[in-house]
This record gives structure tokens, C-alpha cells and sequence, in this order.
């Protein structure tokens, strides 16, 4: 698999039943059963772009998006990321978050990145730069823990100069 055999195009509407296949692939790994209502609210009311990824052969197998934070425009919050299951550790989460990551540092405006993550998901975050701020137990639900993790988005747009990426973000 090559990110040429790869799509990332924009969330619509009709997409919401791939949506919920996605999320519920992931749970109870990834995501907490009862957050299943408030990925659903989500989506129905996006707060910035959200994305559906899919593979050369036009399935999709991920989705995520992001939006810019309550009360700091500055921080751009990636929202409800994820690739479904039987395709994990194909490489997809990373296209999926350079991807998102690609198109926040296209804009100024944002500064860093942010993401609520559980403690199964740390260690990919931690992989592509961010770092760990702050810890609460079960604070998604039992046995999943509120991490919080964030990247300096100008070290990000360095490191992908110095890459030579130009991969078009539209």
C-alpha cells in the first residue's frame, strides 16, 4: 500500500451509517459503547472538517476530522479519528493524522495540536509527536483513561519541510 492507493475526501451527510460500522469496529478497544451517542451527535453537527478515508478501491476503512478549540482559536482539536479494525496497523492512522495534521499547519492561525485520547491510543500520538499533558483515570469510562496529548505545530511544519512534502491538501 502506497498513500497514492489512498483517498481522503470530505465527510457527507449519507456517510453516517459507515460511520457508526467504523466506530463500532472499535469498541469497546477504542471507544466506550455509550460513546456511541455523542459520536453520532457529532456528525450531525460537524464543528470543522471531518474527513472519510478510503483505499484504492473506494472502501471505506476511516474517518476523522478536526475543529478549532473552544475558547482558543489558536488550538486545533482533532476529533473522533479512527480506522476500522480489521484494518489496523496497515498504516491508514497514519495517513488519516498526517493528513488531518497536513491541513491544520496549512492555516496560520493554529499554533499546536490537540487530541483526547484513551491510553491504547498514546502510544501511536506519541510516535507522530505529541506529548502527553495531562492523565485521568477512567475518565472516558472504566478502564479508559482521558489522555491528553498535544503537538507544537511549527516543530511539525519544520519536520515536514525538511521531508519535502508537497502532497496536495484539497
Amino acid at each position: 500500500m502506497t498513500d497514492d492507493d489512498i483517498r481522503i475526501r470530505p465527510w457527507r451527510p449519507e456517510d453516517r451509517a459507515l460511520g457508526l460500522t467504523l466506530f463500532d469496529s472499535n469498541a469497546p478497544r477504542f471507544f466506550a459503547a455509550q460513546e456511541r451517542q455523542d459520536f453520532l451527535d457529532f456528525v450531525d453537527d460537524l464543528p470543522g472538517p471531518y474527513f472519510v478515508l478510503e483505499d484504492a478501491g473506494g472502501e471505506a476503512v476511516g474517518c476523522g476530522g478536526y475543529a478549532a478549540a473552544d475558547g482558543d482559536a489558536s488550538v486545533a482539536v482533532l476529533c473522533w479519528g479512527m480506522v476500522r479494525a480489521d484494518r489496523h496497523r496497515a498504516g491508514l492512522g497514519t495517513v488519516l493524522l498526517t493528513g488531518r495534521l497536513d491541513r491544520i499547519a496549512a492555516d496560520p492561525a493554529f499554533r499546536s495540536a490537540a487530541i483526547e485520547t484513551t491510553q491504547h491510543s498514546r502510544g501511536f500520538f506519541a510516535r507522530h509527536g505529541f506529548v502527553q499533558t495531562r492523565q485521568v483515570p477512567d475518565g472516558f469510562a472504566p478502564g479508559m483513561d482521558l489522555v491528553e496529548m498535544t503537538l507544537d505545530l511549527d516543530r511539525y511544519r519544520r519536520s515536514r519541510s525538511a521531508q519535502g512534502f508537497s502532497r496536495n491538501t484539497t
